[in-house]
């Protein structure tokens, strides 16, 4: 005899040992501009990232956090001077999001502003000002996708040095 209670129970138990599927965030130009270096750099060294830079004077554009979704970004301010050209290696400016698979979306080199550089839970949130923190040749964001110091390169599959971007273009998927 068919049991209507048994059938639902084990079909909601067979469900509740489905894998939950993996949730993928977009990742956009946090400002307009030109992408400057991938996974190399000209001279042919490992970079392992997407840099951006708008061409503008340091300090004059806003740097959203570039990865959608409410999510918790946690900030550290290593300079709060108005730095364009750097200021040495480990210097730079960044906020980051550790993801459930142990991977970390880190931006950096931002300009700090006293209202916006702080710890906070947001979609897209404006962050600081683009700049030249850490250890750079000028003002640009930096965006990397890392685990246990190595980065991935295959969430911005497709951007290439050279490209522009308005802000809010995709440039990969993380998470």
């Amino acid at each position: 005899m068919h049991n209507p209670m048994k059938t639902t129970l084990a079909t909601l138990m067979s469900l509740a040992l489905l894998p939950a599927a993996a949730t993928a965030n977009p990742v956009v130009a946090p400002h307009a501009g030109t992408v400057t270096a991938t996974t190399y750099y000209s001279s042919g060294s490992f970079h392992g990232a997407v840099d951006i830079s708008s061409g503008k004077t340091c300090g004059v554009d806003p740097v959203k956090v570039a990865v959608k979704g409410m999510l918790a970004w946690n900030v550290t301010i290593r300079t709060t001077a108005k730095v364009c050209y750097g200021n040495g290696s480990g210097n730079q400016n960044e906020v980051k999001h550790t993801f459930a698979n142990g991977y970390t979306f880190r931006q950096w080199h931002f300009l700090y502003d006293a209202t916006l550089s702080q710890d906070k839970t947001c979609d897209r949130c404006a962050i600081g000002r683009e700049g030249g923190t850490g250890n750079v040749t000028g003002p640009h964001t930096h965006l990397q996708y890392d685990k246990s110091g190595t980065n991935s390169t295959s969430w911005y599959a497709g951007t290439v040095k050279g490209e522009y971007l308005e802000t809010g273009d995709a440039i990969g998927n993380v998470g």
